[in-house]
């Protein structure tokens, strides 16, 4: 039997070992505090899965509720990229089932009309299988939208494999731009000559970057070995920018990558995606998610295209949905 404990991850010390054994950074009360530093005003609902016979934790779920169409709605979840739930290592199919079952009911008990898990792909689990969406499916979740993200297995990565083309851009690049780690603690008004050429890219795409410049200077502050920051420099200018989450040992998210305009032609973005990439393999990461290319339900294929070059396949990122009677 499972019980479902609603808690406070700030002060939960049973979740703050749990994560010890299966990191996940999107789960860590460190990177979702921010949004209640800048007041975003979710109601967090996270949740733990007990074995009511051994009290261990087998699952936890970051999560949130809020009013779709008038329907009270719980997401997992709202200020992340991504939630769903985050196993114990070595769990099963039946539990995957046992636990996905006493998820809906709870939700009923608490009058959830509605239930929406954005997942990640699932070679963020760390034994990388189906059988979770498996146990969603059969107790009635479905999939109502995709979205494809590309990831890099860098025990695969060499430069050799790379297309030739990219690999003349790279090596023209490398003689003449330079790669920097932002290491040092830099205060807001310093950071923001990197946050700009993020946001002037955003900006000539019609959209805005998904964390401020508070925000991001925030985290970066709050997670400093978990938020790493790679700028490329042409004649001491800035010209590029990298945002790598690290989000467990073994997988890393290139949240943002953004070049100045002016520069595009001289082939920035390509010089620091691959030296951060290089540099993530040499980090002792196993996998480099490049992040999603499609918006709005369409595939972006150019971008798509840039990111098979540097040998990213397509995993799916989808997001799961119920209707609660």
């Amino acid at each position: 039997m499972v019980e479902v404990l609603k808690t406070d991850i700030e002060s939960d010390l049973e979740w703050k070992e749990f994560l010890r054994n299966q990191y996940n950074l999107f789960f860590d009360f460190k990177f979702n505090s921010y949004n209640n530093e800048f007041d975003k005003k979710i109601k967090w609902h996270h949740l733990k899965f007990k074995d009511k016979e051994s009290k261990k934790i087998l699952a936890i779920m970051i999560g949130c509720e809020k009013t779709v169409n008038n329907d009270l709605t719980f997401v997992s979840c709202d200020g992340v990229s991504f939630g769903g739930f985050l196993w114990k290592k070595k769990t099963n199919l039946l539990n995957f089932l046992e636990i996905t079952e006493s998820f809906i009911n709870y939700l009923k008990e608490y009058g959830f009309k509605k239930c929406i898990l954005k997942n990640p792909p699932f070679m963020y689990n760390k034994n990388p299988n189906e059988e979770t969406e498996y146990a969603l499916i059969k107790n009635g979740f479905k999939v109502t939208s995709v979205s494809v993200s590309n990831i890099i297995d860098l025990e695969d990565f060499e430069f050799r494999k790379i297309s030739e083309p990219k690999k003349r851009s790279i090596r023209k690049t490398l003689k003449k731009i330079q790669l920097n780690e932002i290491k040092n603690d830099l205060d807001v008004n310093e950071f923001r000559k990197y946050y700009n050429i993020l946001y002037k890219n955003r900006q000539l795409k019609g959209v805005r970057p998904t964390h401020s410049l508070e925000e991001l200077h925030y985290l970066k502050r709050n997670l400093k070995e978990d938020i790493i920051i790679f700028s490329a420099s042409l004649e001491e200018k800035i010209v590029a920018v990298c945002i790598l989450f690290s989000i467990n040992k073994e997988m890393i998210l290139n949240f943002y990558l953004a070049d100045d305009e002016i520069y595009k032609m001289e082939r920035v973005s390509e010089f620091i995606l691959y030296k951060s990439i290089e540099w993530a393999k040499t980090e002792g990461y196993k996998y480099y998610d490049t992040g999603t290319s499609d918006a709005n339900g369409k595939l972006i294929e150019g971008l798509f295209a840039f990111k098979k070059n540097f040998l990213a396949n397509g995993f799916l990122r989808k997001t799961f949905e119920i209707e609660l009677n």
